[in-house]
C-alpha cells in the first residue's frame, strides 16, 4: 500500500508482531442486541464483577524472554455475565528487575483502538529505570483491539456500505458491548487477575478516559492513576442530555489543536538554523501545497510518483504528535522545495508501519477506533444522531460524565500545552471533575508529556514508586534547563547523535547487515553525516549524499 492514509495516531511507536493468536466471542448462539438507548433512564450499573482466575503466563511467539503473555477470559455483557458469552482479552508483562516489587503496572496507549502489547514491547526500553526494577509493565489490547477478541471489518479498501456491512456480519455481537464502561470493568477484572490489591496505571490520550471511568466505577481498587494527555471529563454528558456539552462542539472526547502545534513548530523552525525549513517555514509550507505535485520522489520506493498536498497534510499533521519527528520533517519540508519529496514520502510510510516497514497483521486501529467510539457515543437518528456512527448497532453502555471520586492517593492529571490531539487545558478540567486528583501542565509539544520532560518523568516516577503525588498545577518547562525560544529551538531541532546511533544500527540490522556492521556503520554515519544525512539513513532515503557516504563506510568497516 503506497498512498498514505492520515493515520488516527496514538501514544505508541511502530507496531510489533503479536504474541498470542486474537480469539473469538464465545458463545452457543447469536448474542441478542441491546434495545435502543434510552436518555431518560440512567447509565447502567454493575454492582459485583464475576470471579477470575489468575493469569497463566507463558512464553510470547513473537517476543523474547523475559516477556511474558497470557489471556484472561472477560463477559461480553457484565449486566448478564453468566449468559452472554466471552471475549479474549491479551495480556503481556516485562517482570519487574528488583528485589521489591511494588506490583503491576497496567499500560494504555490511547486510541481508543491502540495496542497495548504494542506499546509496552516499544516503550518498555525507554522507561526510567526505577519503574522497571519496580513494577511488573502489564500491557493489554483492550475488547476489540488487535490481539484481544477484535472487531473484523474485512478488507478497509472499499467503500464504506461494504465494509459496514462486513463489521456488521463479523463483528455484530461484539460492537454494542467494546465502550469505555466495559474496556474499565475488564481492567479491574485484569488487576484481580494479576494478584494485585490495587491498580497502579499510566494511561495516555483515550486511555485517561478509561482511567477515569475505571475510578469513577472502582474507586477503592484505586491505587494510583497517571492520567497524560487529558480528554474532556465533560464528553459523556452528550449521552445524558443529546447536548454537545463536551468542549469539541459535537459528540467527541475532546477538543482538538493541530493548528496550534503547527504554530508552535513553525515559530521554533524559524528561530534556529538547525531547522533546515527555516527561516520562513510557514511560507515554505503554504507554497508546499501548490508545488509538490511537481516534486518526485525517486529515492524513495516504496511510494508513489509523487506526494499530493493532501498527503503533506496529513504528513505535517501526524509529526506534530511528536517533536522527535521534527527534524524528519523539517529536512522533508526542505527538500520538497527544492524538488524532491523522497523524504516527505518516506516520513508518510514511516508514520504508516515504521522503517522498515513492520506491517502488523493484528492491527485493527481503524475499525476498533471508529467501533469504540460509536459504543461510547449514543444516538442513532434523529436530533440526537451521531453522524460517524450511522448504520451502527445501539451501543449498550456509552460513555459516562466523569464524576468526583475518593480514592486512596490524589489522581495525577498531565496536560501539554502544545498537544494537538488533547490541548493542555483539559488536564485541570479533569482533575477538578475528579476531586481528588491534581494537575501538572508541561510547557511543550507534541501528544502527552511522559517520556518526553525529565521534570515530568520525575514527578510521575516519584508518584507512583513512593505514592507522593506532585503539588497542584505543577509546571515543568517545554525543555530541561532553557527557557528561551531560541535556546528551546536549539534543542528541539538539534539530533541528539547518541540516540541517533542507537537507531541507525537497529535500522541497519533490520536490513540485514550484522551486529558488528551495523555498529560501525552507525557509528561513522553519526561522526560524519549531516543531519539530513542521519535522516535519510533512519528513513530509508536513497539520497545520493548518504548512500555516497554508506558505501564508503561499509567499505571501511569490511576492512576493520
Amino acid at each position: 500500500m503506497k498512498a498514505l492514509r492520515t493515520p488516527i495516531a496514538l501514544a505508541c511507536a511502530a507496531l510489533l508482531v503479536a504474541c498470542s493468536t486474537p480469539g473469538g466471542v464465545v458463545a452457543t448462539k447469536r448474542v441478542a442486541l441491546p434495545t435502543p438507548f434510552d436518555r431518560a433512564l440512567p447509565l447502567a450499573a454493575v454492582d459485583q464483577l464475576p470471579d477470575i482466575a489468575a493469569v497463566q503466563w507463558a512464553e510470547c511467539d513473537e517476543q523474547p524472554e523475559p516477556w511474558q503473555c497470557g489471556t484472561i477470559e472477560v463477559p461480553l455483557d457484565y449486566r448478564r455475565a453468566d449468559s452472554a458469552g466471552m471475549v479474549d482479552i491479551a495480556v503481556t508483562r516485562l517482570p519487574a528487575t528488583g528485589a521489591d516489587p511494588i506490583g503491576s503496572l497496567v499500560l494504555n496507549p490511547g486510541g481508543p483502538g491502540g495496542s497495548g502489547l504494542d506499546l509496552a514491547w516499544s516503550y518498555a526500553s525507554s522507561f526510567p529505570p526505577e519503574l522497571v526494577d519496580r513494577f511488573d509493565l502489564v500491557g493489554f489490547d483492550p475488547r476489540g483491539v488487535g490481539r484481544s477478541t477484535p472487531i473484523d471489518c474485512g478488507d478497509l479498501n472499499r467503500t464504506f456500505r461494504v465494509v459496514l456491512r462486513d463489521c456488521l456480519a463479523n463483528s455484530g455481537d461484539l460492537l454494542p458491548y467494546v465502550g469505555t464502561q466495559n474496556a474499565a470493568r475488564d481492567m479491574e477484572q485484569l488487576r484481580k487477575a494479576l494478584g494485585d490489591e490495587q491498580l497502579t496505571y499510566l494511561g495516555f490520550s483515550y486511555g485517561t478516559a478509561l482511567g477515569a471511568v475505571y475510578a469513577d466505577l472502582f474507586p477503592g481498587s484505586v491505587r494510583a492513576l497517571v492520567l497524560d494527555g487529558s480528554v474532556d471529563p465533560a464528553a459523556g454528558e452528550y449521552n445524558v442530555d443529546g447536548t454537545a456539552a463536551g468542549s469539541y462542539g459535537s459528540p467527541f472526547y475532546g477538543v482538538q489543536d493541530f493548528g496550534g502545534t503547527v504554530d508552535v513548530f513553525l515559530e521554533l523552525c524559524d528561530a534556529t538554523r538547525h531547522c533546515l525549513a527555516g527561516p520562513r517555514a510557514a511560507e515554505l509550507l503554504d507554497d508546499l501545497y501548490f508545488d509538490v505535485s511537481d516534486a518526485g520522489t525517486d529515492y524513495f520506493d516504496e511510494w508513489d510518483p509523487e506526494v499530493t498536498p493532501g498527503q503533506v497534510d496529513g504528513i505535517v499533521t501526524s509529526a506534530m504528535y511528536n517533536t522527535d519527528l521534527w527534524v524528519p520533517l523539517a529536512v522533508g519540508l526542505n527538500d520538497a522545495a527544492e524538488g524532491d519529496a523522497s523524504t516527505l514520502a518516506a516520513l508518510g510510510s514511516f508514520l504508516e508501519a515504521g522503517y522498515p516497514r513492520v506491517e502488523n497483521s493484528f492491527d485493527n486501529l481503524t475499525e476498533a477506533n471508529i467501533a469504540i467510539y460509536c459504543a461510547d457515543f449514543a444516538g442513532r437518528h434523529g436530533e440526537f444522531s451521531v453522524d460517524w456512527c450511522s448504520g451502527w448497532p445501539e451501543t449498550a453502555e456509552p460513555l459516562p460524565p466523569i464524576v468526583a471520586v475518593d480514592v486512596a492517593n490524589p489522581i495525577v492529571v498531565i496536560g501539554t500545552d502544545g498537544d494537538p490531539a488533547t490541548p493542555g487545558f483539559l488536564a485541570p478540567e479533569m482533575a477538578e471533575a475528579l476531586g481528588d486528583a491534581v494537575s501538572v501542565r508541561w510547557e511543550g509539544a507534541g501528544h502527552t508529556a511522559f517520556l518526553h520532560s525529565d521534570c515530568v518523568d520525575e514527578l510521575v516516577v516519584d508518584y507512583l514508586v513512593r505514592l507522593t503525588p506532585p503539588k497542584n498545577r505543577s509546571r515543568c518547562g517545554f525543555t530541561d534547563d532553557v527557557n528561551t525560544t531560541v535556546a528551546r529551538a536549539e534543542q528541539v531541532f538539534q539530533l541528539d547523535r547518541d540516540r541517533f546511533r542507537v537507531r541507525l544500527a537497529s535500522v541497519f540490522e533490520a536490513e540485514g547487515s550484522s551486529p558488528a556492521e551495523a555498529s560501525c556503520l552507525a557509528e561513522g554515519l553519526v561522526a560524519e553525516g549531516a543531519d539530513a544525512v542521519l535522516v535519510y539513513a533512519r528513513m530509508g532515503v536513497q539520497h545520493p549524499e548518504y548512500t555516497s557516504l554508506r558505501r564508503r563506510l561499509e567499505r571501511e568497516c569490511a576492512t576493520g
